[in-house]
């Protein structure tokens, strides 16, 4: 098996053609200064790719598709490189296609996903008949040398070639003849991006409008309360953020603030709607802020506990604590053994707007409990930070406004 290979920013599968062919040189150059490029793997003869690779080590990734003669995408495999030496196998999806006429990524393809994570964790997701049959989910049970693989060298890419068909390397690779070695203005594909927090501070300016919900008779967002929570209180300056229901709360943040009472603030947004005739007014909690500084914030980022590492994330994923109970809470780290999983003191104690502090005489903490968005699931919470680095505040996030467009006046 002879391998042609051949560099550029993009491979376009509708035209068969790799899109800003750049030299072996100019690719080597991004490769050592981690600009994103790709690679084409072609089998002489063949014109559709064996294998295509998008590599961008600035961002510590190197993500192969596999594809079959009719062109149809077959298997993904996401590598991040979490060691000098190493790549880590974040991420494994394979489609199956029974019929030659089945479009690539059909709902009825069958296909299976795998996440892994590098503390040994991982798990499976089969679904036999596509997206609209059923799901098996399970651990995902591999062996840790299998998550990893030596970091290639450039141009090293037989390792690849066996990688997508099952084991078969390549009698010889060779560089295929440049047609166009002028690039693009820029690349085609970007790497993963997770989540990003947007309308952060937009969340806590009263009026500010988004666009509606969903579509029909539901009119915009607006902003329309920022309440009151009372002061935060923190003696070790190491904040969690989690379902005060829970039995055990979980790690705090990486990212400590200077102990000290800090003022809480949940907001809300609000939309007019109809049910069978009737005007409604739905309020929504959107997002719980603690004010460390009254500094402007210039940046954010992602909180995250021990463990949590931002570069295994994939497009659009994050970090965050989980909610059972529908509701959210800070607390600091001394306090929490003593205040978390007191649910039926929350139930009764909450004012009508939902939220409760609980104080601990022990540790002099506290804890802010408030509903949590529109219920149960995960939420990131983000760090703002001053121009010259300092926290400015925290902000649990309950994604509701920061999916929505914000609207002019």
């Amino acid at each position: 098996m002879i391998i042609d290979v051949t560099y550029g920013e993009d491979w376009d599968a509708a035209s068969r053609t790799v899109l800003g062919p750049m030299s072996r040189q100019r690719a080597s150059d991004r490769d050592a200064t981690g600009e994103p490029y790709a690679v084409v793997l072609r089998e002489e003869g063949r014109p559709q790719p064996v294998a295509v690779l998008h590599i961008a080590w600035a961002h510590g990734y190197f993500g192969v598709w596999a594809y079959d003669e009719r062109g149809r995408r077959t298997r993904e495999f996401d590598l991040r490189r979490l060691e000098p030496e190493r790549l880590f196998l974040r991420h494994v999806a394979r489609w199956r296609y029974d019929t030659e006429d089945m479009p690539e990524f059909a709902e009825q393809a069958g296909r299976i996903r795998v996440d892994l994570y590098p503390d040994g964790r991982g798990r499976k997701v089969s679904e036999p008949q596509g997206s609209g049959g059923g799901s098996l989910h399970t651990l995902a049970d591999m062996p840790e040398e299998q998550r990893w693989v030596p970091a290639p060298e450039f141009g090293a890419w037989e390792w690849t070639v066996a990688l997508v068909t099952d084991g078969q390397f390549p009698d010889a690779l060779r560089e295929a003849p440049e047609t166009n070695p002028t690039p693009l203005a820029t690349a085609n594909w970007q790497p993963p991006s997770p989540l990003r927090p947007r309308h952060v501070d937009e969340m806590f300016a009263p009026g500010t409008r988004f666009s509606p919900p969903y579509e029909g008779d539901a009119g915009p967002y607006a902003v329309e309360r920022i309440i009151d929570a009372g002061v935060l209180r923190l003696p070790t300056g190491q904040v969690i953020a989690c379902d005060p229901h829970w039995v055990t709360p979980g790690k705090p943040f990486t990212v400590a603030v200077r102990p000290g009472d800090y003022s809480t603030q949940i907001a809300t947004a609000s939309y007019a709607s109809e049910y069978e005739g009737t005007p409604l007014h739905m309020e929504d909690y959107t997002a719980a802020r603690v004010l460390i500084s009254e500094k402007p914030t210039v940046e954010w980022e992602l909180a995250l506990r021990p463990d949590e590492d931002p570069r295994t994330l994939r497009d659009g994923e994050f970090y965050g604590f989980g909610v059972d109970s529908g509701t959210g809470c800070f607390v600091d780290a001394a306090a929490a053994p003593r205040l978390i999983g007191r649910g039926n003191t929350l139930a009764r104690d909450a004012d009508p707007d939902g939220i409760l502090v609980l104080q601990d005489p022990e540790s002099d903490g506290n804890l802010i409990a408030y509903p949590s968005g529109m219920g149960d699931g995960t939420y990131p919470v983000w760090i703002g930070r001053d121009a010259e680095g300092e926290v400015t505040c925290l902000v649990a996030d309950m994604l509701i406004l920061s999916h929505q467009e914000l609207l002019s006046d």
